[in-house]
């Protein structure tokens, strides 16, 4: 499930202090005397990361009833490769993510991804940007399509381009932008030793999109935005082929230099081949307040139009919404917590999701190479339907070297 942030009220920004560094959160402002330095090759900087861990969860297969638990044991390499160049810029970025089951080898998963994106600068406020990546993922337990008669995990491949051009003129810019999405699943064994063919949810989603912004005032940068959108199923029986539009109407603000923010709202439809269309309000708020330089809040809230392949369901009519606190007790040692919620209003059937996640996190930065975590996720789901609802709890522990 996909974790993003709810908004702060804007009644409490006047109390920000304009010390605070602006646009950057608490976790991520630079530490020179911990921040990696990473190997300098070239023009190019790169930069490893190890992580491992432990994670403890009462819940592994989300469930309502007879709960299993289990210990995981994860291992996470990673590296990123960054230009220094003056003028454009070219970035790749690959890494593996291994989970190991104390007691149910069956869960065991290996995720990996692999990305290229780069910048081409063509005028001092115009530049192209543009990126193609590849993943290797798992769905997990807690997806909504995923199904209790599965023996492991549903295994999928996700790959995607895109590309953008911003042109800008003074005060006023344009963006124009197309990208791509391709997504394959792997057939899943079932428990009763036969197999779910899963090439029903194999699809391509495809979008274009523009958005038209103008400085108003240095703080004030109100924009047009709108998309389209095409998802098609690579099986035509399952009749989820469909193509819609998002237009909205937003600004970017910046309230006394420490916080920041985009705010918009529009209108969104989907209209499928065989079934009944999704419209509503397309909104969306993005906000960073830097409360002190040691205490940040990041908020979040955004509606969509989701897929789903559950039974005669259309697709889900979805608001996605969380917040986050970040503090720096130390200059080494910082503690957060956050707060997620998830509506997935589920079109042509009588079913309501609602996820709600919490939990605190502590990080000890113990030198530019290493550093350690803890961790607590608490999360649940209520639904109209009973038999999908479940409580989980997760604990991790983890130690990331890096250089």
């Amino acid at each position: 499930m996909k974790k993003i942030f709810l908004a702060i009220p804007l009644l409490a920004l006047c109390t920000v202090q304009a010390h605070a560094q602006r646009g950057v959160s608490v976790t991520e402002k630079p530490r020179p005397e911990y921040d990696p330095i990473g190997i300098h090759i070239g023009a190019f900087t790169v930069k490893p990361k190890l992580t491992a861990g432990v994670e403890f969860n009462d819940n592994i297969y989300a469930t309502e009833n007879d709960t299993e638990s289990d210990a995981i044991s994860l291992i996470a390499p990673q590296f990123d490769v960054r230009s220094n160049w003056s003028r454009h810029a070219l970035n790749l970025a690959a890494g593996l993510k291994a989970g190991l089951y104390a007691s149910e080898s069956d869960e065991d998963f290996l995720d990996s991804n692999l990305s290229l994106n780069g910048r081409l600068d063509v005028q001092r406020e115009s530049y192209l940007t543009g990126a193609v990546g590849i993943q290797r993922l798992h769905e997990e337990r807690t997806s909504p399509d995923a199904s209790n008669a599965w023996k492991e995990p549903a295994e999928y491949t996700k790959s995607n381009a895109d590309m953008s051009y911003l042109h800008g003129l003074g005060r006023t810019s344009l963006t124009a932008g197309a990208g791509i999405t391709d997504i394959d699943y792997s057939s899943v064994p079932l428990i009763s030793g036969a197999s779910d063919d899963l090439r029903e949810r194999d699809r391509s989603l495809k979008n274009v999109n523009a958005r038209l912004a103008y400085e108003l005032l240095p703080t004030v940068k109100p924009f047009l935005a709108g998309r389209y959108e095409w998802r098609d199923y690579d099986r035509s029986e399952a009749r989820r082929d469909s193509d819609g539009y998002r237009l909205g109407l937003g600004t970017g603000f910046d309230l006394g230099g420490v916080t920041t923010g985009e705010i918009f709202a529009g209108y969104m439809q989907q209209d499928y081949d065989d079934r009944e269309a999704i419209n509503g309000a397309w909104f969306g708020l993005n906000l960073l307040w830097n409360v002190t330089e040691l205490t940040s809040i990041k908020g979040n809230v955004q509606s969509s139009i989701k897929e789903t392949t559950l039974g005669d369901s259309t697709g889900i009519n979805a608001i996605d919404a969380g917040v986050r606190i970040d503090h720096e007790l130390l200059r080494n040692l910082l503690v957060g917590a956050y707060f997620n919620y998830t509506n997935d209003d589920y079109e042509s059937i009588d079913l309501t999701d609602t996820y709600y996640t919490v939990g605190p996190r502590v990080t000890y930065l113990v030198n530019r190479y290493l550093s350690a975590e803890a961790s607590y996720g608490h999360e649940t789901r209520d639904s109209d339907e009973k038999t999908r609802e479940y409580t989980e709890n997760i604990f991790m522990l983890s130690l990331t070297g890096k250089y």
